[in-house]
């Protein structure tokens, strides 16, 4: 069913990425793994940090790759600095802005 998007867990089995599979009848789908402390590269340096894994799936029948990559692009942007999480924000935004993304390209 072209339009819809799917969202599912597999971080709760401790820590690591974890293995989703998508399904087939969503257009987006989203695959949340766990947090696991990883080396990264912090202004040039490479530190401990706590890394997401994040898995996303898109069906490109219905979305092209450039639009996907800016939509991803975004949402990562948004997950590092935490976007939504402050009191006066509004977390629906975030909706938005991705739905928003999406519809310009």
């Amino acid at each position: 069913m072209a339009g819809t998007v799917g969202l599912t867990a597999v971080g709760m089995f401790g820590r690591g990425s974890g293995w989703g599979l998508a399904p087939v009848e969503h257009t987006l789908c989203l695959i949340v793994g766990g947090i696991a402390r990883k080396p990264a590269v912090v202004q040039d340096r490479i530190e401990p940090r706590e890394v997401l894994s994040l898995t996303v799936v898109f069906d490109h029948d219905v979305v092209d790759g450039a639009p996907a990559a800016r939509f991803v692009q975004r949402l990562v942007e948004l997950i590092e600095s935490g976007y939504g999480l402050d009191a006066h924000q509004a977390t629906s935004a975030m909706g938005a802005e991705a739905a928003g993304i999406l519809a310009r390209s």
